[in-house]
């Protein structure tokens, strides 16, 4: 067949590169799961299939030439040239291209979202170790753009880590919507053949099946929820990027030498360049999200390119942008510093008015009372205006006394932080236990792949066409 120009250049080709990079592992872990599951049901030729398969697996696959139209029937070919028709007819008995190939990008898919998982586990960590260095650093946090009330920076980031560890939880959440196996749906009501789904799902380290076959290859919520899942870690991480821009720009965040860039025309200057490139890219992460909403929005619940092969690139973009976004944030934390001086160059006796109102109202004043007075004694918070010693007044508006009165849960007292910590702590050995586990199960389901002899067939399997005698 010859494909218009056109449609080779811009669907065929760059699909036909982006499969034989990033897919052909995948597509043969599928294949050879599949060829397992009917070689268990006596489908003939099956069995000679599954070791067809492992050895062509080793080989490389040609480039794209227009000759065939995607790498499954390359794959098809390979099988064909060399081993036969028979198996590599085989391997096709009840399977369709749909539920393959959503099988391979769902499969795809979570070894990158497992990958990024330790990506995200490092900041994380980062940012722990951050809290425990920076133990008791004060700093002022503002409220509505305003210098608010003190705080410590362990505090803080301790703040910043709970958020980046939700969105965690939403991007594991997003793996188990994924980590479903379609295959075995064959076009969409199911393969005539009665395989065990749910062993094809396990040979291939998926959790178990996309259970209703339509559902299996129409479903495009899956992207919808990463790209979602990773557009609010877009979100948290540029805020707290913001951050650190807002204090490198009076200095109290210093970004290492190795990550800073000077000027073509001011030779002072350095710039804090490393977080506006990770902030960009968390920026992308939001935009991706409208991306994916689109290509699922008004299609119909079937098997089509839009949800399914138009997802793909997309997605894979989105997970190399949030992997960039994650390291550039977490080498900028490590290899830079804060100075506690001009963390706490806000620090003033407006930022403690409230504290001298609840010192009025232990006093017995009324609240309303209370605030009216010390209204009226700003600036500086003037005892004589309050009626109080100053001795007292100061003593009871110091740093060291304002967090000692919040020893609340989570609050930015020394033993609710220590404890803060070390609860920030457990959940990171845990989430990590857990993940170690989840990349286990796959390891595990593909060594089976490449090792379960099907019964009967002996350890060499059938030699290719050339081979034989």
């Amino acid at each position: 067949m010859r494909w218009h120009g056109v449609y080779r250049r811009f669907v065929l080709a760059p699909h036909y590169r982006f499969a034989r990079e990033r897919l052909v592992p995948h597509f043969f872990d599928a294949l050879t799961a599949y060829a397992l599951e009917l070689a268990r049901l006596g489908i003939p030729k099956a069995k000679e299939a599954v070791f067809a398969l492992r050895e062509l697996r080793t080989l490389p696959l040609p480039s794209f030439t227009g000759e065939v139209e995607d790498v499954f029937f390359s794959i098809q070919l390979q099988l064909s040239e060399h081993w036969g028709e028979e198996v590599a007819g085989a391997v096709r008995r009840g399977l369709s291209r749909n539920d393959l190939d959503l099988t391979v990008f769902r499969a795809y898919l979570k070894d990158q979202v497992l990958g990024l998982l330790g990506d995200f586990l490092r900041l994380r960590h980062a940012l722990l170790r951050l809290a425990e260095a920076h133990f008791g650093v004060p700093l002022v946090l503002a409220t509505h753009h305003q210098p608010a009330q003190p705080s410590t920076l362990d505090h803080y980031l301790l703040g910043v880590e709970a958020l980046l560890e939700r969105d965690y939880r939403r991007l594991v959440q997003a793996l188990s919507t994924l980590d479903r196996s379609p295959l075995g749906a064959s076009a969409l009501a199911g393969s005539p053949y009665p395989v065990d789904r749910v062993r094809l799902a396990h040979l291939l380290g998926f959790q178990g099946p996309v259970e209703h076959t339509l559902d299996a290859v129409a479903a495009g919520d899956y992207a919808l929820e990463l790209a979602f899942a990773l557009a609010g870690l877009g979100t948290s991480l540029s805020r707290l990027l913001t951050d650190l821009l807002a204090w490198a720009a009076r200095g109290a965040f210093v970004v290492g030498e190795s990550l800073a860039q000077g000027s073509s025309f001011m030779p002072q200057k350095r710039n804090p360049v490393v977080l506006e490139h990770a902030r960009i890219r968390a920026g992308s992460l939001v935009g991706g999200a409208g991306v994916l909403a689109y290509l699922n929005h008004n299609t119909p619940f079937t098997d089509l390119n839009d949800h399914s092969t138009g997802v793909l690139e997309p997605l894979a973009s989105l997970l190399a942008e949030a992997e960039a976004a994650l390291a550039l944030t977490r080498v900028a934390l490590e290899e830079s510093r804060f100075e506690p001086g001009l963390l706490l160059e806000a620090l003033s006796p407006e930022v403690l008015a409230s504290e001298a109102v609840d010192f009025l109202v232990r006093r017995g004043v009324p609240l309303p009372e209370a605030y009216r007075r010390v209204r009226g004694a700003l600036p500086g918070v003037r005892p004589e205006l309050l009626g109080v010693e100053r001795e007292e007044l100061v003593a009871w508006m110091g740093l060291e006394a304002f967090f000692a009165r919040r020893e609340v849960l989570g609050g930015v007292g020394p033993r609710a932080r220590g404890e803060a910590l070390k609860r920030a702590k457990k959940r990171l050995r845990e989430d990590r236990k857990a993940l170690a586990a989840l990349r286990a199960r796959v390891r595990l389901a593909r060594r089976r792949l490449l090792t379960e002899d099907p019964e009967g067939l002996g350890e060499e399997g059938p030699k290719p066409k050339d081979q034989e005698g």
